[in-house]
């Protein structure tokens, strides 16, 4: 993440702004404030989707204009160890596709993709190409063929940006998904939002050691730029990376809630951590600690458009604007989605007030969740064998005190004020119904940051 104020900073000097605003024993007009402060929109995002740049089914276009066309805001492409810039080349994740006559592609730009027979990752195939035309016009494609095989270009982001960008009402912001792991085979992935250069990806023996040096290295490759980083889906492929890893890198500051099943195939150790497990685990420690929380953000990571999009984030800012929609993800001002919106999120140092934005009929329920400051931090690590439908793998355990419900209102307004011994306090919201899964699983479901 790019140099800006921690939610602690932020809240520390509005406080430090509200006090110096007595003068003569009088507190300037709450009209007076309001005024002064802009006034602030909800903008619905996603930072993590894929398309033919890497292994996403879709053209670039067709998936840029899925969001748009969806109700959202402003998205990152982010494909996998590519940025889609004008640079001449053939082949990416998964794929080389090297033509035997580069010498047609002289004076070409741009990533070029061959049409596949079959169907299969990463391939592109007929199907993609003719969802395109039908969309966006036979002027939309242009084609190359060398010997029997027909090349696709890919359109860069710049183009892209030009095409679909409009000022207020839709924002493109570069970057790219960091795709690797470890030689045991557990995966750890990364997006940098708002660069447009790529690093090698960072091989190292375990997670925590991948993460740490690519935060670093980020640090160094992107010095001076404000982006963000964000450590993805710790569940996939199997429990993947720990809390522990979290814990032990508080610089890393937003991680994938809502992305984060575990791969096809595979079945959860039933004693396994879920998602807001590993929230709770990370900031109990942090809380206790006075580091920086983790916030938790709602992504797709789309491949496939065939389904329903599973989660997004929806932002809080005075403008839509890469610096103010970077800025308030920075300050903890958004919340993660899987169907549910606030219509409100209030947090004035010590009460945390929030409001659903009701479409259509309930009933609904509202959960404060934290850990309080006498809760078990201690661990136990249980070894997983290999089996048919699991890898091996090590997996921490941690105490039920952490991450409790510290109350629960039936209804789609409710407020919470944190108590003497609560380390921190985040809301969760869900339309009530039978059948309704816990975790991160829960749906419809909103889920606000964490406060203290």
């Amino acid at each position: 993440m790019g140099k800006r104020f921690s939610r602690r900073d932020f809240l520390k000097t509005s406080g430090a702004i509200a006090a110096a605003a007595c003068v003569g024993g009088q507190r300037l007009s709450a009209a007076a404030n309001a005024a002064a402060e802009p006034k602030k929109h909800w903008f619905k995002c996603n930072l993590h989707m894929h398309n033919q740049w890497s292994d996403g089914e879709p053209l670039p276009e067709w998936a840029i204009d899925w969001y748009k066309s969806h109700g959202y805001h402003f998205i990152c492409p982010s494909d996998h160890n590519i940025f889609q810039s004008d640079r001449l080349r053939f082949d990416g994740f998964g794929f080389d596709n090297t033509p035997s006559d580069v010498a047609a592609f002289k004076g070409e730009t741009s990533l070029w993709k061959v049409i596949s027979p079959t169907r299969g990752w990463p391939k592109l195939t007929q199907a993609h190409v003719d969802e395109t035309i039908e969309k966006f016009g036979k002027d939309s494609i242009r084609t190359i063929t060398v010997g029997t095989q027909t090349y696709v270009r890919m359109t860069p982001f710049a183009e892209l940006e030009k095409r679909f960008a409009e000022p207020g009402k839709f924002l493109l912001i570069p970057g790219y998904e960091q795709t690797g792991g470890c030689p045991n085979g557990q995966q750890v992935h990364v997006n940098f939002i708002n660069v447009r250069e790529v690093f090698p990806y960072l091989a190292a023996e375990t997670p925590r050691e991948i993460l740490q040096r690519t935060y670093a290295k980020g640090q160094e490759a992107y010095a001076g730029q404000n982006y963000l980083f964000t450590a993805n889906h710790p569940l996939w492929r199997y429990y993947d990376y720990s809390p522990a890893d979290l814990i032990a890198l508080p610089q890393i500051r937003v991680f994938e809630l809502n992305n984060n099943a575990i791969a096809s195939g595979l079945d959860g150790h039933p004693e396994g951590w879920k998602p807001e497990k590993f929230w709770d685990v990370v900031n109990a420690y942090r809380a206790a600690h006075d580091q920086p929380l983790l916030l938790g953000l709602g992504t797709d990571d789309r491949h496939s458009y065939v389904a329903p999009a599973k989660a997004w984030s929806v932002v809080r800012a005075a403008k839509l604007g890469t610096e103010d929609v970077l800025a308030a993800i920075s300050a903890g001002d958004f919340y993660a989605s899987n169907g549910l919106d606030f219509a409100d999120i209030h947090f004035d140092g010590k009460t945390l007030s929030v409001k659903i934005d009701v479409r259509e009929e309930g009933p609904y329920r509202i959960q404060f969740l934290g850990t309080k400051k006498d809760y078990d931090p201690s661990s136990r690590t249980i070894d997983v064998a290999k089996g048919p439908r699991r890898p091996a793998r090590k997996i921490d355990l941690y105490s039920d005190s952490i991450g409790v419900v510290l109350d629960t209102v039936e209804g789609v307004e409710a407020s919470y004020t944190l108590k003497a011994d609560d380390l921190y306090v985040r809301a969760k919201a869900v339309k009530v119904a039978e059948g309704l899964k816990p975790d991160w699983e829960s749906q419809p479901a909103a889920w606000t940051q964490p406060y203290n």
